[in-house]
């Protein structure tokens, strides 16, 4: 990553930065006298309340990947990148009503420990090591978005931005837990608003004709298309990234462990439901509105000359702006924002990696029986071994050519997304599916994940010339492993030990799902 700018910093903007700063390693130190266990440590002793947690399922979503991801998606191509959030709504009513409770009561720390008891340890294990990978190029992706501002403003190469950074929230994540966790992400979300208000607002005065004359602009360059309205496996077209998007909700509602870690650490079934249904239906116009304000940037660009935009990456056009364009204090404010988000967020994700690795792996399987303190200590060790291959994928993020972080992501998880959610949804709902035909239908599926991977990089050719974007893979595999294991299940439905208990439909899960007026779990 080579910027073209150096920008000097304000003392104003620099103390403001410095003072979230502080608060940030405060919120950690607060907390650090409730990681001592590994319940305080993966948990937070089930002691926050809804509202922070909904706010921090919300910043796990957003962060600075939306600050600055979905505006330069937008800025580069249009609002084809946004599609893919419209399936959150029906996931989300699913899984608040159905998979919560269920959760609760299926797992402890971990939804692989669900897998571990419907498919046995070969499917925890697989669940947890794609789990893991997924985790690595996340908190790689948000080190790499924010180094951008950054090094435009300092001139740091971006590899000391990442260290440092870094190491500042492996720090605080480390000391504080899962407390410290949920309280800085419910106050960056708060910040990611404001800040993300304050530059539209700069944008609207600074255009002639204000609101309407960007969308009128926006509307003339097709800014605001959704992408084709065809069939097209080949293109990122509407119902492509509908249905990606409806597979990737699927995803994180049933196997995401920074989201479900917080269902887990809710005080009870009502508190758990009232943060995801909060995080759910704010998403989607928090989402749009950073959509908007990458389409106002690319109208603001029109309007306003700076020779420099059109030699940024996509990725470095809203730093650049709030640098160049915003007021000084403002300026500081958002950029605050954007740093408090990325330690959120990277909290978040090393947080959840190391309770993943230590919970799933390494206390059944490499050192059981073994003291809580003793794993509370190889949860925080394994945290900072995420951290290496956050600065690891960082920095190849940093030095990769690509049309903007969003596309390459998606175009990376499709690939290798693998098919975790498989697994859950057929857990849940196929209750003839036993361990036998699960893996059946992954060993097809796996040889359609091959034949496509092999396609995608020209080792062979694809048949009939039919071709598929990198986005799709993943998709396609899930939907040929879901359907092989249905189609199994019916030819061998003799042969199935069938474990109602561990679906929504057996009579003593279904027992176990109820709730009393209260909202209590039962």
């Amino acid at each position: 990553m080579k910027t073209q700018t150096v920008l000097a910093l304000h003392p104003v903007d620099l103390a403001i930065m410095v003072v979230f700063l502080l608060v940030m390693v405060g919120i950690g130190i607060f907390f650090s006298k409730r990681t001592k266990t590994t319940e305080g440590y993966f948990l937070g002793d089930h002691s926050a309340p809804s509202w922070v947690l909904g706010l921090s399922m919300i910043a796990a979503k957003i962060s600075s990947v939306t600050f600055l991801a979905l505006p330069a998606a937008a800025f580069a191509l249009d609002w084809r990148l946004f599609v893919p959030n419209l399936s959150i709504i029906p996931v989300a009513v699913v899984a608040i009503w159905i998979l919560v409770p269920f959760f609760r009561k299926a797992a402890q720390t971990t939804a692989f420990e669900y897998l571990n008891a419907r498919f046995g340890a070969g499917a925890r294990l697989y669940g947890a090591i794609i789990f893991l990978l997924g985790q690595a190029l996340r908190l790689g992706a948000v080190i790499y978005l924010v180094t951008i501002p950054i090094e435009m403003f300092t001139g740091f190469p971006p590899w000391v931005i990442m260290l440092v950074v870094g190491l500042f929230c492996t720090t605080y994540t480390i000391v504080g837990g899962l407390q410290a966790v949920i309280w800085t992400d419910a106050i960056q979300a708060i910040i990611l608003y404001l800040g993300g208000i304050a530059a539209l607002i700069v944008m609207v005065i600074d255009i002639p004709g204000g609101l309407p004359e960007i969308f009128r602009t926006a509307m003339d360059n097709n800014k605001f298309s959704f992408g084709p309205m065809r069939w097209d496996f080949g293109e990122r077209t509407f119902w492509t990234m509908l249905i990606i998007g409806l597979l990737s909700w699927i995803n994180q509602y049933t196997s995401d462990q920074v989201l479900i870690q917080r269902y887990l650490a809710a005080k009870d079934l009502r508190q758990a439901r009232m943060a995801g249904a909060a995080s759910a239906f704010l998403c989607l116009p928090t989402w749009a509105f950073f959509f908007m304000l990458g389409t106002a940037l690319f109208v603001y660009y029109k309007f306003v000359s700076d020779p420099q935009v059109s030699s940024l990456p996509a990725d470095s056009v809203f730093p650049h702006f709030i640098l160049t364009r915003m007021p000084h204090g403002l300026s500081g404010l958002v950029i605050a924002g954007v740093l408090s988000a990325a330690m959120g967020s990277l909290s978040a994700a090393l947080n959840a990696f190391g309770t993943v690795a230590t919970v799933d792996l390494v206390r059944p399987y490499l050192l059981k029986g073994k003291s809580d303190r003793l794993y509370t200590v190889i949860a925080k060790s394994l945290t900072g071994f995420a951290a290496l291959l956050m600065l690891a994928i960082g920095w190849a993020f940093s030095a990769t050519n690509k049309e903007s972080y969003l596309d390459l992501s998606h175009q990376i998880l499709g690939l290798i997304g693998g098919v975790v959610p498989c697994f859950f949804v057929l857990g849940f709902f196929a209750g003839r599916v036993d361990k036998r035909i699960v893996w059946q239908a992954f060993l097809v599926a796996s040889i359609v994940n091959a034949y496509l991977l092999l396609a995608q990089f020209k080792v062979i050719s694809p048949l009939f010339g039919w071709s598929v974007h990198p986005y799709w893979v993943s998709t396609l595999v899930a939907l040929v492993m879901v359907i092989v294991a249905v189609i199994l299940s019916k030819i061998q439905s003799q042969r199935t030990v069938v474990r109602s208990e561990l679906t929504i439909y057996g009579s003593r899960a279904f027992g176990k799902l109820q709730m009393d007026m209260s909202g209590k779990d039962v």
